[in-house]
């Protein structure tokens, strides 16, 4: 099937990411609704696209494809008007905040064969690529256990605009569920989770009722353990990973181009070149020098795309994303 219109609700950094991806990708006519004016003027600045003046205005569209992009607290709303419309829907994660509502998407999806995909951005990254391919070799022997360090400044996340606005800050806007982003590629990696702890806790005096620390301990059913720190206090944007296998020891620092390996008979490191196509992306809004993200951000948007096109209903991805949200949601005490 062609895609001939989407709409787009959320004119934020993701929005503004998936509406660049449509555009060039298919050439669809695109139709945006942000709550915010200001963002709408925005995209209309940078995008050719037809300005929408609500939700109820949803209907005269005839969209093939809903991409949700606002708060996770808003989700729930949007994804019934495209399961109600029968309009194959993309969305960010968390896929909503509140554990209640999962079964029945899932089985409305299912029941109406509709095309769906859950944003899983890091699944799609060469960072994980090249880890997957080094584990897969066999060459380092079994992981034994891993670490695993994300770190940023709030306000520096969105330095376009007060951090209170931005859904990390607020419970009610579905914040504090951070983790499920990495949740998809440590899973990706290690396969199922068998068991999960967390410490949490505040430590700033930021204006904020979620908790800007976060540390994590898995336990994987393949046997690897894995210590995962999140934290929104850094100054400067921190992200690592170590896996620690048999025969060996893999290192990474974003937004490096080589993976670091150690080979444990030979005590000799070795860099492997990770392949992307970062520098395709001259600017990303807002943060210089973040366009090694990008590529991820591009081939999850095709992978949804391509879902469209050939009609697929698999419904992996939201089972996969409903799976990451019951091993999280219990892990960040006070969350509604």
């Amino acid at each position: 099937m062609g895609i001939g219109t989407v709409i787009v609700v959320g004119c934020g950094s993701m929005g503004r990411r998936r509406i660049r991806h449509v555009q060039e990708m298919t050439g669809a006519d695109i139709a945006v609704w942000d709550i915010r004016p200001d963002r709408l003027d925005e995209v209309e600045e940078m995008f050719t696209l037809r300005r929408l003046n609500g939700a109820e205005a949803f209907d005269s569209v005839k969209a093939d494809a809903l991409f949700i992009c606002v708060p996770p607290a808003e989700h729930g709303s949007y994804m019934d008007w495209a399961l109600k419309t029968h309009t194959p829907f993309m969305v960010e994660q968390p896929i909503t905040h509140r554990l209640s509502e999962l079964r029945r998407i899932l089985k409305e999806a299912e029941d109406s064969r509709l095309t769906v995909h859950v944003s899983n951005n890091h699944i799609f990254s060469a960072e994980t690529a090249t880890m997957k391919e080094i584990i897969e070799t066999g060459e380092l022997g079994r992981p034994l256990c891993a670490f695993f360090e994300r770190g940023e400044w709030l306000p520096d996340w969105h330095p376009y605009e007060p951090y209170t606005d931005y859904y990390p800050s607020s419970r009610d806007m579905g914040g504090g569920l951070d983790a499920i982003c990495e949740m998809g590629w440590l899973k990706h990696l290690f396969g199922p989770v068998e068991d999960a702890k967390s410490l949490c806790a505040t430590r700033s005096d930021l204006e904020i009722d979620t908790f800007d620390v976060t540390q994590f301990l898995f336990r994987f059913e393949s046997g690897v353990l894995v210590t995962m720190h999140l934290d929104m206090l850094q100054r400067e944007y921190a992200c690592q990973t170590k896996i620690v296998f048999e025969k060996g020891t893999l290192t990474h620092r974003v937004p490096e181009r080589v993976m670091r390996v150690l080979d444990a008979d030979s005590k000799a490191w070795r860099e492997i070149e990770i392949l992307d196509n970062r520098d395709d992306f001259g600017f990303v809004y807002g943060k210089d020098d973040f366009n090694f993200m990008e590529p991820m951000y591009q081939r999850d948007t095709k992978y949804f795309l391509d879902k469209l096109e050939s009609g697929d209903c698999g419904t992996e991805s939201l089972r996969e994303g409903i799976e990451n949200l019951q091993i999280v949601h219990p892990l960040v005490d006070g969350v509604a």
